[in-house]
């Protein structure tokens, strides 16, 4: 079977941190030679969905988002921003509440 393609596409939203976390999770994806219909059967959601994930797509249950993240071994945090610009220099400005994908241990 191929392996997954290094292709972005268009963002399915304008919010920044869904963007962001879509790619995190897309990137992470990739490196690890995963095809998104294999993730998506993993984290049990539609390959349908995995895409609009990634793609930083609104309206997607949390859960969803959640259990993509433990597919491909990662967590979610939250963190207030002061927080975030100390550990993550690129964080987005501005945001209340910045959600980050972690690798688990």
């Amino acid at each position: 079977m191929a392996g997954p393609r290094n292709k972005a596409g268009k963002p399915a939203s304008e919010h920044p941190v869904l963007i962001e976390l879509g790619e995190t999770l897309a990137t992470r994806r990739r490196d690890t030679g995963r095809l998104q219909q294999e993730v998506a059967e993993a984290a049990g959601v539609s390959r349908s969905t995995l895409h609009t994930i990634e793609h930083g797509g609104a309206g997607v249950r949390f859960e969803k988002v959640v259990a993509v993240a433990h597919a491909l071994g990662l967590e979610l945090g939250f963190f207030e921003p002061n927080e975030a610009a100390g550990d993550n220099a690129s964080a987005p400005q501005g945001e209340k509440e910045n959600a980050e994908a972690v690798e688990q241990n």
